[in-house]
């Protein structure tokens, strides 16, 4: 049966804004780029705190629903408000989009059985560090995966290795592979005369900066990254330009961070500045983005700086291997291989305008495949093929 998605979607997330993650990012701008085609949204989540029981964020209409207590009661009890929303609501929607494939999608699962709704679950993460592969470790996570391989729901993965972990799990043969967004008007290259004026009000200093966004985590790699750095620095050709990495982002690494500062010697090569709101002045003030994971979805923060004219030095895995083209829009590296960094650090110091010519390139990639409107477009699609 084909539905008519024009009836309405509800995005069932677990957190929403104000709480942001790359989730809650995702899950606001296809609504807004959904609601901007014509398509009625509404978003239902879990509430918090301190937050209104009706919102609107951006012009989006958001409901927050009752989830009391902590851990599997704060679980089963969105759960069960989910499902009273849902069966409230049956008339003002024809499409349940879960973000995250936790309880609530369970709870989406049941209401579209009884009240004949279609239901798109969007998972997240990466290969061997996601939701797929921390359900499959626990008790309650099998169960939820059982629970989803009987009800057969559509999936959206965001990249073909989570697609393929999906399916060693029992949950191919209804995913879909539909990449997240990025605003391209927000995330945009900057003039030389913008990017210096930037740089002036950053405090941040001249020449080449490599820049990351995200959390400062263990899977990323950063010190190992920064011990790399720290070699290639003592190879600098004669005459290069200095080159600086600026870190934006807080976590469990950052100690750990701060001390490998101090240990290979790179105070004055690298800033560590905490979370921004107006992150595109970073992505616009920086010459390339590095992105050093063991493991990787789709990041937000990759998209972010390939939208922005930025070329990427990342790990060839998951989502980074799937959006970069291997010397046309950055340079890849296995993870262990340091051997192949160096020679991309090199690469980058030689030549200051090879960073322009890959990031022209991840501008143009990011416009063709991973706009807002295009990625609406291809889920506006399937919701009308279901």
């Amino acid at each position: 049966m084909t539905m008519n998605a024009d009836a309405g979607v509800v995005m069932l997330t677990p957190n929403f804004h104000p709480y942001v993650g790359g989730a809650e990012k995702q899950a606001l701008e296809l609504s807004k780029a959904l609601a901007a085609g014509g398509l009625p949204v509404v978003v239902a989540t879990r509430r918090l705190p301190g937050l209104p029981a009706e919102d609107r964020v951006a012009g989006i209409p958001v409901r927050r629903l009752a989830a009391p207590g902590g851990g599997l009661l704060n679980a089963a009890g969105f759960m069960l408000s989910a499902l009273w929303f849902l069966l409230r609501r049956r008339a003002e929607y024809g499409i349940i989009h879960v973000h995250l494939a936790g309880s609530p999608a369970v709870a989406a699962c049941l209401a579209g059985r009884l009240f004949g709704k279609k239901v798109v679950i969007k998972v997240g993460g990466g290969r061997g560090i996601g939701e797929i592969a921390l359900s499959s470790r626990t008790w309650a996570g099998r169960l939820k995966l059982g629970l989803l391989r009987a009800f057969r729901p559509q999936f959206i993965s965001v990249t073909q290795d989570l697609a393929d972990e999906m399916d060693e799990h029992g949950l191919g043969g209804c995913v879909r592979v539909i990449p997240n967004g990025v605003d391209t008007g927000r995330y945009r290259p900057a003039s030389p005369e913008e990017k210096s004026g930037l740089r002036a009000e950053l405090g941040w200093p001249e020449g080449l900066i490599l820049l990351y966004v995200g959390r400062l985590a263990v899977e990323k790699r950063l010190v190992a990254f920064l011990e790399a750095f720290s070699r290639s620095c003592a190879q600098d050709p004669a005459g290069s330009p200095p080159v600086s990495i600026v870190l934006v982002g807080s976590g469990p690494e950052e100690p750990n961070l701060r001390l490998a500062v101090a240990r290979f010697d790179l105070a004055g090569r690298v800033l560590l500045s905490p979370p921004t709101e107006r992150i595109e002045r970073c992505y616009r003030a920086a010459d390339a983005f590095i992105l050093p994971s063991i493991s990787e979805g789709l990041s937000n923060a990759l998209l972010e700086a390939m939208a922005s004219g930025l070329p990427v030095l990342g790990t060839r895995v998951g989502g980074t291997r799937e959006a970069v083209s291997d010397g046309v829009t950055g340079l890849l590296f296995d993870p262990p291989d340091d051997g192949a960094l160096l020679r991309h650090l090199g690469a980058l110091r030689a030549d200051p305008a090879l960073c322009s010519r890959l990031g022209a390139a991840a501008r143009a990639q990011a416009l063709e495949r991973y706009s807002l409107a295009a990625v609406a477009e291809r889920t506006r699609k399937l919701y009308n093929e279901l």
